[in-house]
Formats: C-alpha cells, structure tokens, sequence
C-alpha cells in the first residue's frame, strides 16, 4: 500500500494544519466578498480583516502553551505584510484589475508557502502531544476539518474566477426563478456529502448526489445548451476538488 505522506505530514504536525485552518477560516470563511474588494482600497478595510485573521488564531493559540502563541502571531503578522504589500500596489495602480485570477493565485502561495516556512522553526510544536508516536488514525480530526475548509468557500471561489466566463445570462430562459448564492450553497452541500460518503467507503453513492442535482435542474438543462454545458463543468470541478483534495490531505 503506497502511503501518503503529505496526509501523515498534516497529521503527524498537528500545529502546522491548525495555522492552515485558521488561514483558509479567515481569507475565505470570515471574509464577505465585499470586504475581500475593500481591503486592496481601504486601510480600514484591512484592519477589519486582520481582525477576522486575529480571532481564529488567538482562540486556537490561547488554548495551548505560549509558544503556539508566538507561532500564530508570527503568522498574523506575515499575513498583514502580504497584504499590506498588495493593499499599497493596488491603491497605487501597480496591479491591474485583469490581474485578478493571477494574484489570486500568487498571494495564496505565497500566504501558504510562508506558514510553512514559519513552521520550519516550530517543528517541536508537535512534540507536545505526542502525535508522532501514534499509528495514523481511521478518521484524522484535524486533516478532515482542513478539506472541509477547502472544500466549501475557497472551492467556490476558485471556480468563480477562473470559469464565470463559461456561465450563461440569466435573463433568457422564461419561467427561472432562482434565488441568488443558491447554485454557490447548493455547490458547497453536495461537496460536504460527496466528503461523507468517501469517510464512509461508499464510493457508489456519490453518484446519488449528481443525479439529485441534475433532476432538481432537468428543465433548465433540457432547455439552454449553453447551462447545460456551465452545470457539467461545475459538477466536474466539483468532483475533481474533492477528489483531489480528499487524496492528498486525508486518504493514507
């Protein structure tokens, strides 16, 4: 059996998956869209999301000893000075707004990449529960709240950058009468469940979710090629996130 060593790694140094939990939390969850466009234009803005930043990290940093404190602070403030650095070349006309899908890309590699690195210097962190001494456990807590993170919001946005331009108008096909964000939660929940049943070992049943989605918009698709087309690519992407993501960060 070919062991995955990436899933162990999140395991085995348990502070490292909580920075990349609180970090996921609070660039995503706890940050509205409209906040997400004011803290590259407003330094208020930004203040108001270091706080969201602050919260998660100094509630999971005060439950354990003073040096996950210094680690989660250390985070705090490489994660202001990214985005600081992005707050002063976007009020200063340094990047451009067609830039978006590229900087989207670079400042989460590099918001990652530095918790890493920080890491590197609070390895012994995971020494203070003796997790490197037990076996890998059936269901990994922390690794599975990791990829539920991942698998909601930040998927969503995700794919709303990079395949908005797939979708179709909204105004053409009579008779639809949906509410906004619905498609996004419905996206989400299907996720979550698709995630259960691969924790479960029921492979087969994921298909279910598909066919529950796809009769609730049978109409719609029958009706516009071009939703059809924007439906089957979001169901894919779906799929292929979780997937991939369930691969690399729990499955061992």
């Amino acid at each position: 059996m070919i062991e995955n060593v990436i899933a162990y790694y999140l395991f085995e140094h348990f502070p490292l998956t909580i920075g990349l939990i609180c970090h996921f939390l609070s660039d995503f969850h706890l940050q509205s869209p409209q906040l997400a466009t004011q803290k590259n234009k407003h330094f208020k803005a930004l203040c108001l999301h270091m706080f969201w930043v602050a919260l998660p990290m100094s509630f999971v940093g005060f439950l354990y000893n003073q040096y996950f404190v210094g680690f989660f602070f250390k985070i705090w403030l490489v994660h202001f000075a990214i985005d600081f650095t992005k707050y002063f070349l976007t009020k200063n006309g340094y990047i451009k707004p067609s830039w978006e899908n590229i900087v989207f890309l670079i400042d989460q590699i590099v918001h990652v990449g530095a918790i890493f690195l920080l890491y590197t210097h609070y390895s012994h962190l995971a020494s203070t529960l003796d997790v490197t001494k037990t076996d890998y456990p059936a269901f990994p807590i922390l690794n599975i709240i990791l990829l539920l993170v991942l698998i909601t919001k930040p998927v969503n946005i995700v794919f709303k950058l990079f395949f908005s331009k797939y979708q179709p108008d909204e105004e053409e096909v009579e008779g639809q009468n949906t509410k906004a964000g619905a498609g996004a939660l419905i996206g989400q929940l299907e996720r979550l469940i698709m995630v259960i049943f691969l924790l479960m070992g029921q492979y087969a049943a994921i298909g279910l979710v598909f066919t529950a989605k796809s009769i609730a918009r049978y109409d719609r698709i029958s009706k516009d090629q071009g939703f059809a087309e924007y439906y089957l690519i979001g169901s894919l992407f779906s799929m292929i996130s979780v997937l991939t993501l369930y691969a690399l960060i729990v499955l061992y």
